[in-house]
């Protein structure tokens, strides 16, 4: 296991600041070196003789990094590799080379005799095996955690052993109890008591035994957490450094990793040597039977499908044949004796060749541009659904904050009006029940029905208001008609100076001509004034 440093932690110091972006976590690191191995494997080969560990050369990442006698020979380099590894490869070739050269001259200046003798004891040294050593400490550390278990089975073992007698009350019970049992009536009753009472005794051995282990690791436990208790009590209370709970998390992930993949390979090698053991005969005999049958469903499947192949292989290869093409003699006799000579029941059937030829020609293109209408018509019927929903979810949007059709509704489809409505249309020989409309033609129709009912509300209330204009307009005129007769003047003359005096004009003459003309229209108006109020002239006491 690496130690926690090794990986690529989340905290990294100043002076490694600028090796970060070659710093990689464990994960990255095993993906790269696997790789790096799956590679230099297809380039290498590997002298993987040992019959007892068969690959453990190609096997192992450190028959690359110290190949000795594990590389045999290495492949051609392909020219496109570069760098660091056509180094590699070069450096290998050249190493192979050499021990090659070496072995032949060891081989010519040693005598026969010992060249024969290293020949035979060759065989009898078993190959090194560089896993050897990996194997050895994971079999210490299962023996370590089985001498654990051990003593601890032992001392509760010895805790058992040491309860308390059974005391004669409870004899006397148990004894009341067998008198009262019958025996057994035949053998096979017995011999299946005597089963059931084993597996009883072995159910409360293993029972008792997952209680002590229970209480072993409850111990454990214990002691870890009084440890722990005194060790923050000795410790003076601070608060912890943000580096400090890294290192400590990191640790803790690492531990549970290694504790993890311990348990893999303890279930791994337990499954190996207890899988059998546990199984029972009649689930054996029931998987054995399973498995038959499931050889002969997979058979009867294989039989068919090896059938239905071979049907449409004949098929097409009667469709692949070339079409002879039919002679065509000229008729040497009418149409009409040749049909005379014929029976009529012998009628040339059709050739299956031809038919075949007229359905390619004839039918696939019909059935393609068929597939296209009907993929068309999909897409059409697709895309109006799409705009169908958008709309329908527009008009409730606008519907909702709309104040048209609250004021307007359609009174047909108000609650209170649809008897009233299916009266009419009973009445009128209508179906009583048709067919659903659409959605979006009923929004619209009540968007229609809306706007129609306020432009006409709206044209009613202006044509009043415009009838009560024209009216207090005739009435302010009346009364101001009756002022100006009451003021001895004339309305229309007033209507008129006022509409020219709007003008504006600035010049001085038009303003003397204004003057005159106003003075000749006064000298007229007391000259024409008739009526009772003559006298009265509007200046009165009023010097010129």
């Amino acid at each position: 296991m690496a130690h926690p440093d090794e990986s690529a932690p989340s905290y990294i110091p100043e002076v490694a600041k600028p090796l970060a972006p070659y710093i990689k976590s464990r994960q990255e690191i095993l993906r790269i070196r696997q790789a790096l191995t799956v590679y230099l494997r297809s380039q290498i080969e590997f002298a993987d003789d040992d019959p007892d560990h068969p690959g453990c050369y190609s096997q192992s990442r450190l028959s690359l990094m110290v190949p000795h006698d594990a590389v045999v020979d290495v492949k051609r380099i392909p020219p496109e590799l570069t760098g660091l590894r056509r180094k590699y490869l070069e450096a290998l070739q050249a190493n192979v080379a050499a021990r090659r050269e070496y072995q032949s001259v060891v081989e010519k200046t040693s005598p026969v005799n010992q060249q024969t003798d290293k020949e035979k004891e060759k065989p009898e040294q078993p190959a090194p095996d560089p896993s050897s050593a990996l194997q050895e400490y994971l079999g210490l550390l299962r023996d370590r955690r089985r001498h654990a278990k051990l003593q601890v089975f032992e001392h509760y073992l010895k805790e058992i052993k040491q309860r308390d007698t059974v005391k004669p009350e409870d004899l006397e019970e148990t004894g009341a109890g067998y008198r009262q049992l019958t025996p057994p009536g035949d053998l096979g009753d017995s011999q299946h008591e005597s089963k059931t009472r084993d597996n009883i005794e072995e159910l409360m051995d293993k029972l008792e035994r997952a209680v002590i282990r229970a209480k072993g690791q409850l111990e454990r436990e214990k002691g870890l957490l009084e440890e722990l208790k005194a060790q923050r009590a000795s410790d003076p209370p601070g608060e912890i450094p943000p580096a400090v709970k890294l290192k400590a998390l990191q640790r803790t992930r690492d531990e549970l990793v290694q504790w993890v993949e311990e348990k893999l390979m303890a279930v791994g090698n337990s499954e190996t040597s207890t899988g059998a053991h546990d199984l029972r005969p009649e689930d054996l005999e029931e998987s054995a039977r399973l498995l038959e049958d499931k050889k002969a469903q997979i058979a009867e499947q294989y039989a068919a499908y090896v059938d239905a192949r071979k049907r449409l292989l004949d098929a097409a290869s009667r469709a692949c044949q070339p079409i002879a093409p039919v002679p065509t003699k000229p008729p040497t006799r009418p149409s009409s004796m040749v049909q005379e000579k014929k029976a009529p029941g012998d009628v040339s059937s059709l050739d299956p060749l031809r038919v075949l030829s007229f359905t390619s020609d004839v039918l696939q293109p019909l059935s393609k541009s068929q597939r296209a209408l009907a993929l068309q018509r999909s897409y059409l019927s697709g895309m109006l659904a799409k705009e169908k929903a958008s709309t329908l979810r527009i008009l409730n949007r606008l519907s909702d904050e709309s104040h048209l059709l609250p004021e307007y509704p359609i009174l047909a489809r108000q609650p209170r009006f649809k008897h009233a409505a299916a009266a009419l249309a009973s009445r009128q020989g209508t179906n009583p029940e048709p067919a659903k409309p659409d959605e979006i033609l009923a929004m619209a129709e009540a968007w229609a029905f809306a706007s129609d009912a306020a432009g006409a509300n709206e044209q009613e209330y202006v044509e009043h208001k415009l009838e009560e204009g024209m009216e207090m307009a005739q009435e302010a005129g009346q009364v101001l008609q009756g002022v100006y007769n009451l003021l001895n003047q004339d309305l229309e003359d007033a209507l008129r100076e006022g509409a020219e005096g709007g003008a504006g004009e600035s010049d001085i003459w038009l303003s003397e001509a204004r003057m005159t003309r106003s003075q000749a229209k006064s000298h007229r108006s007391q000259s024409a004034a008739k009526g009772p109020w003559v006298g009265l002239n509007g200046q009165v006491g009023v010097e010129e």
